[in-house]
């Protein structure tokens, strides 16, 4: 007699629009190796050609993340729809660095870098076609906040050190590190305006909150404060717990502020000159690269990817680290490729004022994507701002944008008031 059929039994394959609890963990975990695939495993180190230990190890995770990836996109059914628009944008970007490096001599180092990208934007568009879009940037931040923990723990001795927290493993700079916690804090901050405030969201924040502060990476605190306060002007208070915690923060904040030296001594690093140095360092690249001849090729397409430092002519040093995302491309991809990634940064906030569904997660996101872009590289490189900003780009293309399920989960719902199907939470 044969044996009942069980109809409790999941199907092999799954909706990309009603992820099981065991699909968003698998995406989360990819997430996990994703960032551990580009993050820095050597602090002050940049990659300049050459295979080691560390090279081999960075590549197969990716490629494993990937390989994991397809696999879990063959098994899902009713994929959610991702425009490529950005990737390509992108793609045209990264193959003009590639003739700048060819005819600059480092092509090879360049080549690597550009295909470990491409396996990057490759893995982010087909994770994105397996889960619902806020479910997929809730496992971006999740996997962002999980990997800023293991570093800031095991970094803690940095702090005893050198003043700053940064990572111990991986070994990240702290400005790296808080980077990694901006978008986390952000994306809870927008969690609690808009669903009310429950205890492990509260402790999580503030969690992260000191990471960020004992990172002492100004520019990190200042985009971490911007992108709270779009959050706040596009998603309103909409929960009283929220009204509750901002009347007793904001007498706590002028205390600290008043009778203490804790604001001042972040500002200027209990009193050294840091910030002057760090921002006439800055300038000096600017002035090296805006001051190529209009005649020089690489003036249009820049010297390749891997360019990380230029020569400058000033005393003392000889060389100098590209710090803003934008003299890095500059320096990398000429105005060529610069004015692509200037055009699809302004296409990325005309869109996200525009998508009023989109718009109360993605605007305050992509507000740290720019600032930390100014001053810091890595919006277009192997790294984990390119990861975010990719992540961003590619959600608010026509086709993404316009592929949400009707039935599918609502996240915008206050506690008490929300739709049967779960939440961030």
């Amino acid at each position: 007699m044969p044996e009942p059929t069980d109809l409790t039994r999941q199907p092999r394959q799954q909706s990309a629009h009603h992820p099981s609890t065991a699909r968003v963990t698998a995406v989360a975990g990819l997430y996990v190796l994703l960032i551990v695939s580009v993050i820095p495993w050597r602090s002050a180190t940049i990659y300049s050609g050459g295979v080691d230990a560390v090279v081999i190890a960075k590549a197969l995770i990716a490629v494993i993340a990937l390989g994991a990836t397809v696999a879990l996109a063959v098994r899902t059914r009713e994929r959610v729809a991702v425009g490529i628009a950005p990737a390509g944008v992108i793609a045209v970007a990264l193959l003009v660095s590639v003739l700048g490096s060819i005819l600059a001599g480092n092509d090879s180092s360049t080549i690597v870098l550009v295909g470990r990208m491409f396996v990057v934007m490759a893995t982010i568009l087909l994770l994105l076609t397996c889960v619902p879009w806020v479910t997929s940037i809730a496992c971006l931040l999740a996997a962002m906040a999980s990997v800023a923990v293991v570093a800031a723990v095991t970094g803690v001795p940095t702090l005893a050190s050198t003043g700053r927290l940064g990572g111990g493993i991986p070994e990240i700079h702290p400005n790296e590190l808080a980077g990694l916690v901006a978008a986390p804090i952000v994306g809870l901050v927008v969690l609690m305006l808009r669903n009310g405030i429950r205890v492990w969201r509260l402790t999580a924040a503030v969690i992260l909150v000191g990471i960020a502060v004992a990172s002492g990476s100004r520019t990190g605190l200042l985009a971490i404060g911007v992108g709270i306060v779009v959050a706040v002007l596009v998603n309103g208070i909409r929960d009283r717990s929220v009204l509750y915690m901002l009347i007793g923060v904001l007498p706590l904040g002028y205390g600290i502020a008043s009778f203490t030296d804790v604001f001042s001594s972040l500002a200027t690093r209990a009193g050294s000159n840091d910030t002057s140095t760090a921002l006439d360092s800055r300038f000096d690249v600017w002035r090296v690269v805006i001051g190529w001849d209009w005649g020089e090729w690489q003036k249009w397409i820049g010297i390749g990817l891997s360019a990380k430092k230029i020569p400058v002519d000033i005393k003392w040093r000889d060389e100098q680290v590209l710090d803003s995302s934008w003299a890095s491309l500059l320096a990398q991809t000429g105005l060529i490729g610069t004015a692509l990634i200037g055009a699809l940064i302004v296409w990325c906030v005309a869109s996200a004022l525009i998508s009023s569904r989109r718009r109360w997660l993605v605007a305050p996101l992509l507000t740290l994507v720019i600032i930390r872009s100014v001053t810091e590289s890595g919006l277009v490189d192997s790294a984990t701002a390119f990861i975010l900003f990719f992540t961003v780009a590619s959600l608010l293309t026509h086709r993404s944008r316009h592929a949400d399920d009707p039935v599918g989960p609502q996240y915008d719902a206050v506690d008490g008031r929300r739709h049967r199907h779960a939440t961030l939470t």
